[in-house]
């Protein structure tokens, strides 16, 4: 029986499925036609420096082999030159929580299969779907490269720092919708596979993260330009609204289509999930990947992992997110006091309570980008009772909500009701530092 079905079933097969979605998606290659900006190179080494920021450098060095050797007809050559290491790819050692390098990928055609063999997303217990625009006369491809890796930058390391016009960019280097969800899309699911195979690290004695050269987390300055208030945690209900147009609800294609009509937890009521759909079939497999995480029968009780995205939300800066998991944790746990302290005061909140204030402690440095948790994080948890499967819930629900987060926030912006303007909690940060509502499925 593998690791994924000991633990919880489809976990890693739609981690992995979205993995390939994302990085080899139908359609962006093949058959003679050109690829659009975001080529599967352009996406594998996007993938390899957000690992790499998060303090993976074997995940980023599978990556990076990936776009050294995937062919495709943009003249992406110097990618390497925006990594430290960008020598040859080092073999990784076997067992749990290592990475494999990837062998050269074979016929690259649409229906090519994946090359990479299956990453560590769990273990036991003790597509774009719309072509994008051609690049504007005003930029070529040392700027498209430029844009999107920068947009991988401040997404990954503060994702409360994305805006409209981090869009705006991305839409003047020439990606479209498609291309601008599919990149979102590749960075925070990154940010989750890299705080799964960092905690199960973690649990197995390892450290959390290796360190990051500082040349590699420099972004340029960014400057809040004060047009809209800042956004303040609330347990009120908030809307959503994105920067780049949605798939209208009237327009689905047979493939939107059929993700909307497989889980019950979609909607084209919402904005949220009509812009995801630019990405079928990465939208599919996250949602399965979350309804197994968050509603899956057994290990860690839902009201903890309710807690648990809360306070990752709270973090993160993530002002939607944080309101409706703050609700759902209150629901749960029957204590809406509880969820309004977390609001306000995050961690320090719980310190009362032995075994929450373990969670929010693991949840806090686990968060962090890289991810800072230590033995004695887990040594905690365990002392706490959270154990086996429980566990394994903690580090996947840590990790889940670094890729909700990063889509909720980089996308659009949450509307904020007059009631929270001043009353509800403290503003979101910024920034974070390293140290019904729709379910976000």
């Amino acid at each position: 029986m593998s690791d994924d079905e000991q633990y919880r079933p489809g976990v890693g097969t739609h981690a992995d499925a979205a993995r390939a979605a994302l990085l080899r998606p139908a359609g962006v290659e093949g058959h003679g036609s050109r690829p659009g900006p975001l080529t599967p190179a352009l996406r594998t080494a996007v993938a390899a420096l957000a690992a790499e920021l998060a303090g993976q450098p074997r995940l980023a060095r599978r990556y990076r082999a990936l776009a050294t050797t995937t062919p495709d007809a943009h003249p992406t050559d110097h990618l390497a030159d925006h990594f430290t290491d960008a020598g040859p790819a080092e073999p990784a050692p076997a067992g749990p929580g290592s990475v494999q390098p990837a062998p050269a990928p074979a016929d690259p055609g649409p229906t090519a299969p994946d090359p990479t063999s299956p990453l560590p997303t769990d273990r036991t217990a003790p597509a774009a779907s719309s072509a994008a625009s051609p690049a504007s006369p005003s930029s070529g491809p040392a700027d498209l490269v430029a844009a999107v890796l920068a947009y991988t930058r401040v997404v990954t390391l503060a994702p409360a720092d994305a805006g409209r016009a981090d869009v705006a960019e991305l839409e003047r280097v020439g990606l479209g919708a498609a291309d601008i969800v599919a990149l979102a899309q590749i960075v925070a699911f990154v940010s989750y596979e890299a705080r799964v195979a960092s905690g199960l690290a973690l649990l197995d004695g390892a450290p959390a993260a290796e360190p990051v050269a500082a040349a590699v987390t420099t972004s340029p300055a960014r400057v809040n330009t004060g047009a809209a208030p800042e956004p303040r945690f609330t347990l009120d209900t908030l809307t959503w609204a994105p920067w780049i147009t949605p798939v209208p609800a009237d327009g689905l294609d047979d493939e939107q289509r059929a993700v909307v009509d497989a889980h019950a937890t979609l909607s084209t009521d919402s904005p949220y999930y009509r812009t995801l759909l630019h990405a079928p079939a990465a939208l599919d497999h996250r949602t399965h990947v979350y309804n197994a995480l968050m509603y899956g029968r057994g290990g860690l009780p839902r009201a903890e992992r309710e807690l648990v995205t809360l306070l990752v939300s709270r973090i993160n800066g993530c002002v939607y997110c944080a309101s409706v998991h703050g609700r759902k944790f209150a629901q749960l746990a029957r204590d809406p006091e509880a969820a309004r302290r977390v609001l306000d005061e995050g961690a320090t909140a719980l310190a009362g309570d032995p075994r929450r204030a373990a969670l929010a402690r693991f949840t806090e440095r686990q968060t962090a980008t890289p991810p800072a948790a230590t033995a004695a994080d887990v040594a905690a948890l365990r002392a706490a009772g959270v154990e086996g499967a429980a566990l394994l819930d903690v580090v996947h629900c840590v990790a889940l909500f670094g890729w909700a987060n990063r889509l909720m926030q980089v996308l659009g912006t949450p509307s904020v009701p007059e009631s929270c303007t001043g009353t509800s909690g403290p503003a979101a940060p910024a920034a974070v530092p390293a140290a019904g509502s729709p379910s976000l499925g």
